[in-house]
This record gives C-alpha cells, structure tokens and sequence, in this order.
C-alpha cells in the first residue's frame, strides 16, 4: 500500500482538512492510497440527500485531476476496515468511477469526534440543503451538547440563524416538502409555519411552490390572518346624530331622534370603530408591502448578474424620491404625536 508522508505543517494536503482534526489526535499525519473495497460510509452520515448532479461533477473532475484533496477516514475495529469521517462524496465519486485507489488519512478518533468532524465538514459545503444543515444543527445540540449560542460561534453564524434552522426540525411536513423542493423558499416557509390551520397553509405553500405568491405578500396574509385570529375588543358603536341638544348649566344634553326632549348622556369615547380600525390597518399593510417590495425590486435588479444595474441618474433620483417620501411619513408621525399630547 503506497504512502506519501506530508510535512507537520500540512503541505501537500488542503490545511481544511488538518483543520477539522483535535489536538492530539494519534495519527501518522501521512495520506496513504487506501483500496476502496475496504471502506465503508459513515453510519451516521450527516447528509440526508445526495445531489445526483454534483455528484457527477465531481466524477468529471476526479477523473480529469484525481483526487485532490484526500478523505479522512478511521479504523473500525476489523482489522483493515475503514469508516469515512470526511469526504464520502469523493469515495463515492471514486467507487462509481471504478478506481481502486483513494488517497486518505486515517486517524484514531471516538464515535464523537468522529460525528463532530463529519457534521462541521458537512456544514462547510455550499451546497448543504437547508433541510440537512436543521438536522445537523438537531444533532450538534443534542448529541453533542452544543448550546446554540457556542454552536453558533464554532460555525461563525448568528445565533438567530441557527435558532431560525432548528426551527425546520418541528415544521409541519408540507414547510418541509416545499423547502425540499425549492432551497429558495426558506424565509417563505419561516412564515408558513406561523400559520396553524392545516388546509390554509398547504394552499399557500402551493402558491409558493408554483412561484404564485411573493414573499412580500405572503407576509401580509400571515400578519392579516393573525390578527383576524386575536380577540377584539368590544367596539361600541357612535350614536345617531341628536335631532336637538339643550342646555342647562354645567352639562350638555343630547336629545335622541325619535324621543325629542329625552335627556340621554354623552356617548362614551370609544375610539375607532370597526371599519376604521380596519381601514387603518389595511393602509399598514399596504405600506409595508410597498416598501418590501420595492426593496426587494431594487435589491434584484442591482444585483452583477441581472445585468441591468441602476444607473447613477437613476440612483440619484431614487434617492431623492424616497427622501422625500421619508419626510412626508416623519411628517405625519409628527403630527399624530402632536396631537396624542
């Protein structure tokens, strides 16, 4: 079996892989070509899902360059078995391939180093479904004891992101069929699952799937039906205009149509009735939905690849417009606390 013995330092070998070994792991630190036959996948493979495209990409490149960066494996107790730690995509790459050989390190590491290794090298993948990196999310906090605040500092995300994923551990099946099926609708599923009705959120993940229904307004559906779903206060409604009002010393009185002369008290304040309160809110989420939308409009068509980025007039002028509309909005905010004073 051929050896080739790489410097302490990691050359000859990508330093990512050195990288994910412990301190002091026992290891010859040597990449040897291992007879594939004699190497078994991970039992605890991170990846749910193989991509089948990527997957012949990387046969192409193997098959063009060999296998540049080598697979880490560990003994299984048998004597000249393996069990893949890191890189089962290339060993699989290699068996399909037909290849004998695969370059390797082999290192002495327990079940749970062995499952952390294989979790972070997986999560190092850019091509990581948002399906599969919740279940490894699970896995590190459960099996592993990680918290999500120093999960999130070993991987270098934001806390939020991490509570955000672990989120699609619970979420009904079809947030998670949708997300399977379309990586990109992962802030739209975040909103779907604040719906509880079963039937209303599998006729919007539709919506979604078929690219019927943006996120913008998707948001707006779930704020609308939130707020339909929470108790109302008891909206008293204005009383008819008075026929006549007479006055006596000290009090105003309203005469009501149909009893003149009867002496009946001023109507309570009761604030907005029902149709303003609706009317008002209905004007909120049409804000809100311009502003998302625009925002996202322009994020889009700014982006390299659209290939039609604004220019710097159309920059300029945008910028003024919306300049003026933030005056015209501090405006009114101004004036509804001037008169809540």
């Amino acid at each position: 079996m051929a050896k080739r013995t790489l410097p302490q330092d990691g050359r000859g070998a990508p330093d990512s892989i050195f990288s994910l070994l412990p301190p002091g792991a026992a290891g010859s630190r040597t990449v040897r070509q291992i007879a594939v036959d004699r190497i078994a996948p991970h039992p605890r493979q991170p990846r749910s899902v193989a991509d089948e495209q990527s997957l012949d990409e990387l046969k192409s490149s193997i098959n063009e360059h060999g296998v540049v960066q080598p697979i880490l494996l560990r003994e299984t107790g048998e004597a000249g078995r393996y069990e893949v730690v890191a890189g089962e995509r290339r060993w699989r790459a290699v068996v399909a391939l037909g290849l004998p050989l695969i370059p390797a390190l082999v290192e002495e590491l327990s079940d749970e180093q062995a499952l952390e290794i294989s979790v972070i090298e997986n999560l190092q993948r850019e091509d990581l479904s948002p399906l599969d990196e919740a279940a490894i999310f699970a896995r590190m906090t459960t099996e592993l004891g990680y918290s999500i605040r120093r999960l999130a500092e070993r991987l270098g995300k934001d806390k939020g992101y991490v509570e955000n994923r672990l989120r699609l551990v619970a979420a009904p099946a079809d947030v998670r069929a949708l997300v399977a099926t379309r990586s990109d609708t992962i802030s739209h599923a975040y909103e779907l699952m604040k719906i509880d009705d079963p039937a209303r959120r599998r006729e919007l993940a539709d919506q979604v799937a078929r690219g019927d229904l943006p996120l913008a307004r998707l948001k707006a559906i779930v704020r609308g039906e939130s707020l339909r779903d929470e108790p109302r206060a008891r909206v008293v409604a204005p009383p008819e205009p008075a026929r006549a009002a007479t006055a006596a010393p000290g009090r105003v009185s309203y005469a009501a149509p149909g009893a003149p002369g009867e002496q009946v008290p001023p109507p309570a304040a009761t604030g907005l009735d029902e149709t303003s309160d609706l009317a008002l809110g209905a004007s909120r989420t049409q804000v809100a939905d311009a502003i998302e939308g625009l925002a996202a409009l322009l994020h889009e068509i700014d982006q390299p690849q659209a290939g039609r980025a604004l220019s710097a007039v159309d920059r300029e002028n945008m910028a003024k417009w919306l300049q003026i509309a933030r005056n015209k909005l501090d405006n009114l905010a101004a004036i509804l606390r001037q008169k809540g004073e």
